[in-house]
């Protein structure tokens, strides 16, 4: 409903904006060009090319939302930047999140928008969708090789058919986290790509070492969301649901496959009990006794809870993992992406400057430092060494954070991401855990509920 709200908005205001003459002129020299085959793209480049190293007095707008820590983060390096560069000025726009979107949808299609602009990318696709708001960072010079090209390379952080429009503030992604010591003398090596099925010999292992240890601290939320789903990814080839048509790409056959994968998970006792489980679900795994007393070989992660699972038991050397993959699968199913994304509007007088600026606010070692994780774990290598340097960042995130970085695979579609969609999962694995039904049945019913989410 809100997706449908804010999508009728953004439709109201182009309407708006093309009965008022589109606003300012830059805007309407925008349209008029795309109109009569004008003043191209290209042309504007060429026009605006040498301005990000001459001494024109240049004047950018730039627009965010955060926290204090994040906004004078930010304000540090506008003002690094405006020491190297005397005739730039970035006048910044920044405050809560509550309106920022409604207020930025008017403004790009009046024209009237900030040069550049932090988005929440879950709304990108629909000013993408909508109009041609953003530029292309490829076009103007900037580096993207601190990237991993896996991770910018994908919609959800700014690449819509092989245009960079816009590039991501941060990451975030699933992780396993490892006991090292345990998984040492217990003989167990995570360092290498290995599958699902390595798992449940691995979790023999350490039943066989000490009955009263687990290889995986897990939740039924953690076995959905990180294992259900990413083995589905990686046996189907693609999302859970196509996001086009609504449909449901999963076959009730594979399904049972994965309802039979985590039924294996309980019964080779590679997790503890779902009856042991309850006492901890949701995102509580950090509360488990088990855990706190050295008793779990690895957890299920993501990179924002890192931190939080080795504060529960500081004691242990702890490395990160990496993911499973199911032998033969053609899609890599782990996927990371990123809180926001910065973009340069295409009504920017001055975009190589504004380039510049954002070439600087990505890669400059003095900005990334001053940058640190105001905008959740970085989104490159190289800026996160810097933070792990300085104190900002663990070396165990930022493990995680490369490995989650590197995997490459597709996120999950919405309407299996929906609370729908997670909620029958939850139920199934659940049931599943118990043994209130059998791998048939939960999944039977389990195709069923999922088939008429997406009609």
């Amino acid at each position: 409903m809100k997706k449908r709200l804010f999508a009728a908005m953004m439709a109201m205001a182009m309407t708006a904006s093309l009965l008022t003459g589109c606003g300012g002129g830059s805007s309407n020299g925008n349209q008029a060009a795309s109109q009569t085959g004008g003043e191209t793209d290209a042309a504007k480049k060429d026009e605006t090319k040498g301005t990000a190293s001459s001494d024109e007095e240049i004047t950018l707008r730039m627009s965010w939302w955060g926290g204090d820590e994040r906004n004078e983060a930010t304000l540090q390096v506008i003002e690094q930047f405006e020491a190297a560069h005397p005739n730039v000025t970035i006048e910044a726009e920044y405050g809560g999140n509550d309106g920022y979107h409604d207020k930025l949808a008017t403004q790009l299609a009046s024209g009237t928008a900030p040069d550049i602009v932090q988005v929440d990318p879950e709304i990108f696709p629909t000013y993408v969708a909508t109009g041609d708001y953003f530029l292309d960072y490829k076009d103007y010079g900037i580096d993207l090789s601190n990237f991993e090209e896996a991770y910018i390379g994908i919609p959800i952080n700014g690449n819509y058919d092989g245009k960079q429009l816009g590039l991501p503030t941060g990451i975030s992604g699933a992780g396993i986290m490892v006991n090292k010591d345990l998984a040492d003398a217990i003989g167990l090596d995570f360092s290498k790509t290995y599958s699902w099925e390595d798992l449940i010999t691995m979790g023999k292992k350490v039943r066989e070492y000490d009955d009263s240890m687990y290889l995986l601290c897990a939740n039924k939320e953690y076995i959905v969301n990180l294992v259900v789903f990413n083995y589905a990814k990686q046996l189907i080839g693609a999302t859970v649901f196509d996001p086009e048509t609504k449909t449901l790409n999963m076959t009730e056959d594979q399904l049972k496959e994965i309802f039979g994968y985590v039924k294996r998970l309980y019964d080779e006792e590679v997790v503890p009990p779902a009856s042991y489980q309850a006492a901890y679900s949701g995102d509580n795994l950090q509360s488990d006794t088990n855990w706190i007393g050295g008793k779990y070989v690895a957890a299920l992660t993501y990179i924002s809870t890192i931190d939080v699972m080795v504060a529960a038991n500081p004691e242990a050397e702890y490395v990160m993992s990496e993911l499973p993959i199911l032998d033969g699968a053609s899609e890599a199913g782990w996927a990371s992406n990123t809180p926001q994304v910065f973009a340069i509007t295409s009504t920017c007088e001055h975009p190589e400057m504004a380039a510049e600026f954002m070439d600087y606010f990505f890669n400059d070692d003095q900005a990334l430092a001053a940058l640190g994780a105001t905008r959740s774990v970085p989104p490159t290598e190289k800026a996160r060494k810097i933070c792990t340097e300085n104190g900002s960042l663990t070396q165990v995130t930022m493990e995680g954070a490369n490995i989650a970085a590197a995997m490459g695979g597709t996120p999950n579609d919405k309407i299996s991401s929906s609370e729908e969609s997670k909620t029958i999962l939850f139920d199934s694995v659940e049931t599943i855990g118990y043994g209130a039904s059998s791998v048939e049945d939960v999944t039977k019913d389990a195709i069923s509920l999922l088939s008429g989410l997406g009609q």
